[in-house]
């Protein structure tokens, strides 16, 4: 199969060990390996690889019976796995990942890339070598079509990975797959025409159209419902929608950039998605590294907000005192660089004229402790409130908690998301 698919040469082994006995003579661009085998399995030849050959990428084939095993391949050092029965598109598909991942890592070894005049990137902020390092891959994937998956905690940024990759070129469409219900998704995806449906007055392109040419953004990947998946995947894989009371169908060309706030290989092992979409849409793989790997990047994040909410907000306070900064890197910030932002946002507001943004005033809208746990607004109501009132009341305190974050608000709170809206909708009346 993988001579039909172009590849040139394809040695073959017997067993884990003759492959690492001849590694060194003749060393492969890519391994494909089983994981049960007699004498070593595949997770020693993982483990072996990772410390002799880190960079040849090892595709794992695996029965669909053991794909917890797979993904627990991909957490050693696995580059990706494939599911059997494999089929030629399964193949072709990992197959294109891994050389579209060559393509960025050789890249990344070769000349600088120039980031210094591009708005894109600046916008993703950290001087980290982490965040550096990120934005140079961003920069390289630019230059090829694959489809890219965004990695990245609650608050790290992801939409302006997607932003920076999009780069400006063509329309940027965007659309968080949570807020989707099934029986509105087909609409939404494909569009439809007028009378289609009852309340369908007029004709509407789907976002899949509206994409045609730039770069269709689906943000929480990992919350669409399997109804959905099947919809999107003939989509990308035909590169044709079409309309709900269309006779004909429409030609789509984009690039699609998804987003997840977890791993999708644990949701592939749990049967929450599907394999084969995971493929489609993880062709070059981005994670943002969340703030508490990169404390380093705290004390010129909150300054550069600290600047931008003061001119916002015409607060006259000067600085940002260092004592501040020192508390602030004191905490694991699990709602990263968007909660970082609103407590200095919240801090300029509530600052006075007469002083900087010290510790006293940090205090004032949370409490850091020095074990790095623990910041916390605090919740206190008065006894009078009814029990909607409450439900009301915690919900946006649990919202401002997450630093806005409704995706891990309503897990939170274990709502739905037309809940939250509701909620959300009642405290502004």
């Amino acid at each position: 199969m993988l001579k039909e698919l172009g590849v040139k040469h394809v040695d073959q082994h017997d067993s884990v060990q003759d492959f690492l006995d001849h590694i060194d003579e003749d060393l492969p661009e890519l391994v494909f390996t089983d994981l049960l085998m007699p004498g070593r399995d595949g997770f020693d030849l993982i483990k072996e690889m990772q410390s002799r050959h880190p960079q040849v990428p090892i595709i794992v084939v695996s029965a669909h019976a053991s794909l917890d095993n797979a993904v627990k391949a991909v957490k050693l050092g696995a580059f990706d796995f494939v599911a059997k029965p494999f089929d030629v598109d399964g193949v072709s598909a990992a197959l294109q990942k891994a050389m579209s991942q060559r393509y960025v890592r050789q890249r990344l070894q070769g000349k600088p890339v120039q980031l210094q005049q591009d708005r894109y990137l600046n916008a993703i902020l950290g001087n980290s070598a982490a965040m550096t390092s990120l934005r140079e891959m961003i920069a390289i994937a630019r230059e090829v079509e694959a489809n890219v998956l965004v990695e990245g905690e609650t608050g790290t940024g992801k939409e302006l990975v997607a932003h920076a990759l999009h780069g400006g070129a063509g329309p940027f469409v965007a659309l968080n797959v949570a807020t989707i219900a099934d029986d509105i998704a087909e609409s939404e995806l494909f569009g439809h025409k007028q009378g289609a449906f009852t309340g369908a007055v007029s004709n509407r392109k789907g976002i899949l159209e509206s994409a045609i040419g730039g770069v269709l953004f689906l943000d929480e990947i990992n919350s669409m419902t399997q109804k959905i998946q099947v919809q999107l995947l003939r989509a990308i894989q035909e590169r044709k929608v079409r309309p709900i009371g269309s006779n004909r169908e429409v030609d789509v060309k984009f690039r699609l950039i998804c987003a997840t706030n977890e791993p999708l290989e644990d949701a592939v092992a749990s049967g929450r998605f599907r394999l084969d979409l995971y493929h489609r849409i993880n062709l070059i793989h981005i994670r943002i590294p969340p703030l508490r790997e990169r404390p380093e990047d705290i004390p010129d994040l909150a300054r550069e907000f600290f600047a931008r909410y003061c001119q916002l907000h015409h607060r006259p306070v000067s600085t940002i005192e260092d004592s501040a900064i020192s508390a602030l890197r004191q905490y694991e910030w699990p709602g990263n660089v968007r909660e970082l932002e609103n407590v200095i946002e919240r801090a300029v507001i509530f600052s006075s004229a007469e002083e900087n943004l010290s510790i006293d005033v940090l205090s004032r809208v949370f409490s850091c402790k020095n074990s790095g746990q623990a910041l916390t607004t605090g919740f206190t109501v008065p006894l009078t409130l009814t029990m909607k009132e409450l439900e009301v009341r915690y919900s946006r305190a649990v919202l401002d908690e997450v630093g806005g974050n409704k995706s891990e608000a309503t897990r939170i709170l274990k709502i739905d998301y037309k809940t939250l809206e509701r909620r959300l909708k009642e405290t502004k009346t």
